[in-house]
């Protein structure tokens, strides 16, 4: 699983002054004048907005990529994953009390986290579909899956299954499995789980037509059929096409599964729309009873919804806490797990996996949960949290960007609280809206690659908190990661960026106005200001907006936002950047898609499915996960592969070639990315390991393993 919008980090400066200019959306764009535009040789007349109206030229479909300049295959040096012993001298941070909040009447053990984001829902169906935020993914309780993935090794093992599933067998038109699961799981409100549970969560995706978010990848009906409950405690698994690695094992078998008794009425009612479809229903018109069924949906507040897994819904204040209670008949509390050396997986009682339980134990724990609640409290910065810790109201800090380097100073020498840094499987990019000009040109997209630099913003700027990235895995995903691919810019000169910008955008046809192309001052060791640019056809390029998480959140990527916004406009390109909190903007970039660029992160799953997930065409639709609109039937034929690969012997050639393709068309800029720092209260709290690709924080999400596994002292 992947946390969409996902946020990530570090180190407030005080240039991000910039204003946030979250409400305003750009309108259609209204052409009722002409204007005479100066191109070399010649004068041009073009139609440009009336005086006074801005909005976007909508784009004829995506312009090809043309061959990269020589230039373009520069390579610097390999980035660099900063450590705690690259520190730079800690800036000044003004630390704010946390706001008075009302508190959440926990009693007993307390597992008392700190966040800085509030959920926005509740209901599991939209916080993994339209509202798929890694807030939402922290705070929310753990939900059912027939398989999961290990702690800190993610090895694919059962969890309500009883075991490993076999090899799928053809059936006539389909391809069959059946799964049993475990006799002894029940619901929190005392109704046992079984296999209709599953096939009812099935039907509503599919019958809904449920595909933002997390739910394409768990039930992609591109591959799935239906499930089938044969029996109380087996399901049949039916799919029309065979699926690989991404589709099935990382995506059906690893799938929530849902109270079909208490959701079956609530989804009766959203569906309506859907039952009162005529069966000759024209294609469109399907689409739109579906999508008012999943309003529907989304919008119903859960109350008393059961559960299965280790915690329960307890209470939610919003902007102050959410309370989640520990289930009394948690099926897997008191098993005793082993990781050993030797690659084997053991749960007591239970079963062995991937060989002998035999040889050093290098991880052991109990599941419990070992508290009584866990409470979740929101502060409205980072810093506010981090005081929250140090104060000791909180006893860790759940943080998707990591702490602030700028911050760790000031508990290094805490002896109650401990820092941890581990790799992170994730990165922060920049996206194009590829349904409006210029950003549907590729060598549109290149250009402002080869602008970006990146080594100057963490290295100048950002004191070696971030490291620049240019591969869509990133290296600390080893088994997936390729550095074979084109990085357009790395470590070039501004001269040298200027002139590969340069020579793309001509070689595409691009022009400036007035025959004033961006250079380089030598003297003054400056670009010179550029007139506005050209699009082949001659119209001037409109102004630009790029909405991106605000210093107050998110202080790297307002960071970056700054300097891409000055870079673009001294080279002709009329760019803002609208910077706003993160809850605000997530809406206008995956909702109402009102923009022409916008700066977010992902974090991102270990099986690389989602270079199929984050670009596919079908993702292109409101609340999907292409929000940018990339469409490339290239891209499409290859990518499929990678859902149907059956291997990590097949699936990575596949996964370098798409790298490879993504890099060289730039629907996304990948920008830079962090090494997480994370805090917690050392004298408070036992986790079970600390060294985590991606963190603590990984670990939480999807309602997360290791809240069942903590220990308060």
């Amino acid at each position: 699983m992947f946390s969409k919008r996902s946020s990530f980090l570090y180190l407030a400066l005080a240039l991000l002054a910039l204003l946030a200019i979250a409400g305003c959306q750009p309108t259609e764009r209204v052409v009722e004048v002409t204007r005479v535009v100066e191109v070399p040789g010649e004068e041009v007349v073009v139609e440009v907005p009336a005086e006074g109206e801005e909005g976007p030229l909508a784009a004829d479909g995506m312009v090809p990529c043309m061959p990269l300049p020589e230039l373009a295959f520069e390579v610097g040096a390999s980035p660099h994953v900063a450590s705690l012993a690259d520190t730079a001298p800690a800036t000044t941070s003004i630390f704010s009390a946390p706001q008075a909040r009302p508190a959440a009447q926990a009693t007993g053990k307390v597992y008392r986290v700190g966040v800085f984001e509030d959920v926005t829902t509740t209901n599991f169906w939209a916080a993994n579909g339209p509202d798929n935020t890694v807030w939402n993914s922290y705070m929310l309780p753990q939900r059912l899956y027939a398989y999961a993935l290990a702690d800190k090794r993610f090895d694919f093992v059962p969890q309500a299954a009883l075991a490993l599933p076999e090899p799928l067998v053809q059936e006539g038109d389909f391809w069959t499995v059946e799964i049993p699961f475990q006799t002894d799981i029940t619901w929190s409100d005392g109704t046992p789980f079984g296999a209709a549970d599953w096939a009812f969560t099935a039907d509503t995706v599919k019958n809904l037509g449920l595909i933002s978010g997390n739910w394409s990848s768990w039930y992609d009906f591109n591959y799935l059929d239906h499930i089938e409950a044969v029996d109380t405690y087996t399901a049949k698994l039916f799919f029309h096409t065979k699926p690989g690695l991404a589709r099935y094992q990382y995506g059906v078998l690893s799938s929530p599964i849902l109270s079909k008794a208490y959701w079956e009425p609530v989804v009766t009612t959203a569906a309506a729309p859907v039952a009162a479809l005529a069966a000759d229903a024209a294609e469109e018109v399907v689409l739109a009873a579906q999508q008012e069924a999943q309003d529907n949906l989304f919008a119903h507040v859960p109350e008393g919804e059961p559960l299965a897994g280790s915690f329960n819904f307890d209470q939610w204040e919003a902007g102050a806490f959410l309370e989640n209670s520990a289930s009394t008949s948690y099926f897997n509390e008191g098993v005793i797990v082993r990781e050993y050396t030797n690659g084997a997986y053991q749960e007591e009682p239970g079963f062995v996996l991937y060989g002998p339980a035999e040889g050093d134990v290098e991880l052991e724990f109990i599941i419990g949960p070992h508290v009584d609640s866990v409470v979740y409290s929101v502060y409205g910065s980072q810093d506010a949290a981090i005081l929250a810790l140090q104060n000791g109201d909180v006893d860790a800090v759940l943080n998707p960007l990591g702490m602030q380097r700028g911050l760790t100073s000031r508990l290094l020498g805490d002896p109650n609280i401990e820092v941890l840094e581990n790799p992170t499987n994730g990165f922060r990019y920049l996206s194009f809206n590829n349904r409006r000009r210029p950003m549907n040109d590729c060598a549109f997209r290149q250009a402002v690659a080869a602008l970006i630099d990146k080594e100057f913003v963490t290295g100048t700027i950002l004191q070696g908190v971030a490291f620049p990235l240019y591969t869509f895995v990133p290296e600390a995903n080893g088994a997936w990661y390729f550095a074979d691919v084109p990085k357009i810019g790395q470590a070039l000169t501004r001269e040298q960026r200027t002139n590969l910008a340069v020579a793309i955008l001509e070689q595409a046809g691009y022009t400036w106005e007035g025959d004033v192309k961006p250079a380089w001052d030598a003297d003054n060791r400056q670009v010179t200001q550029a007139g506005q640019l050209l699009m082949p056809d001659g119209v001037p390029v409109p102004p630009l907006t790029m909405p991106a998480p605000s210093a107050g959140y998110d202080p790297l990527r307002s960071t970056f936002a700054i300097w891409i916004e000055s870079w673009l406009n001294e080279f002709g390109i009329p760019l803002t950047a609208n910077l706003a909190g993160f809850n605000v903007i997530v809406p206008i970039i995956f909702t109402e898609q009102s923009f022409d660029m916008y700066i977010l992160g992902w974090s991102l799953s270990i099986f690389p499915s989602y270079l199929n997930d984050f670009f596919a065409e079908e993702q292109a639709v409101t609340d999907g996960n292409n929000a940018g609109g990339y469409v490339n039937p290239e891209f499409e034929a290859l990518a499929q592969q990678i859902l149907t690969c059956d291997s990590v012997e097949t699936c990575k050639p596949i996964s370098d070639q798409i790298q490879t393709l993504l890099a060289t068309e730039v629907p996304y800029v990948v920008l830079f990315d962090t090494g997480i720092i994370e805090p917690y209260r050392s004298a408070a709290l036992d986790f079970p390991y600390t060294e985590h690709l991606s963190g603590l924080q990984y670990a939480h999400q999807g309602g997360g393993t290791l809240q069942a596994e903590v220990n308060v002292r």
